[in-house]
């Protein structure tokens, strides 16, 4: 039987999700991609489930994917490309809070994950980076989530400097939302999901989605989701009196 590649705990309605391959950077593989995956859709349908927290174990969050394990064949890639894209759906149709507690170091698609979460508390030692571009490569999956996050002249700096970014430099990018020493990072990032999960669920769900349902839309588009989403709000808010 195959080792699970993370392991996942419950304090109170918050579930949280460690990425387990210390000995790797917890690289992601194509497994503990998938197991991520399963494991945030079982988190989205358990009504117990508030928020959720993602992490790493050891001394690194998550120093990239794991491609050398997807094998030589170009099909044995694209399935492991495509393990990581459907993370990365997964979480945004979470539907809760998602919570990145950074306890070391977050590059390439480690740093699109931390990117992908809700809110992010970062160790003050860790640092974040592209640095796919002096192995031989391209942030390629990792690019796709973390343009929108950056100012464009700042992110070719950091994908063709193959930079990596301190904790001071990601909280004034607006990358994380608080520094914390490395053994405090988890216990912040709980509370923040326990506070973020005592509100209703059905209208943190509804809002959530919409953001991440608006951010490829023009305008318009988003104006027209958010009066739909307004109403089911309203909606929901009226049945819960």
């Amino acid at each position: 039987m195959t080792a699970t590649s993370i392991d996942a705990e419950r304090r109170g309605r918050v579930e949280i999700i460690h990425m387990r391959r210390p000995d790797h950077g917890n690289r992601v593989t194509q497994q503990m991609a998938e197991e991520i995956t399963a494991a945030l859709e079982t988190a989205r349908r358990d009504p117990k489930v508030g928020a959720c927290v993602l992490t790493g174990r050891g001394e690194a969050f998550c120093l990239g994917g794991h491609y050398q394990g997807a094998g030589p064949t170009s099909a044995g890639r694209l399935e492991f490309g495509r393990a990581f894209i459907d993370l990365a759906q997964a979480m945004a149709r979470l539907g809760k809070p998602l919570i990145a507690a950074i306890n070391g170091d977050a590059h390439a698609g480690g740093f699109s994950l931390v990117v992908a979460c809700d809110m992010a508390v970062m160790a003050d030692d860790a640092t974040l980076g592209l640095p796919e571009a002096a192995k031989g490569l391209f942030p390629f999956l990792a690019l796709a989530i973390v343009k929108d996050a950056l100012p464009k002249k700042v992110l070719f700096e950091v994908v063709y400097g193959a930079r990596l970014m301190d904790a001071a430099e990601a909280k004034a990018l607006h990358l994380v939302n608080e520094i914390l020493a490395r053994e405090e990072v988890l216990v912040r990032a709980v509370a923040i999901a326990e506070q973020a999960s005592a509100y209703n669920p059905s209208i943190v769900r509804l809002g959530r989605d919409l953001y991440y349902n608006m951010r490829n839309q023009s305008p318009a588009q988003a104006l027209e989701e958010s009066y739909f989403a307004l109403a089911a709000a309203l909606a929901a808010g009226d049945e819960a009196r």
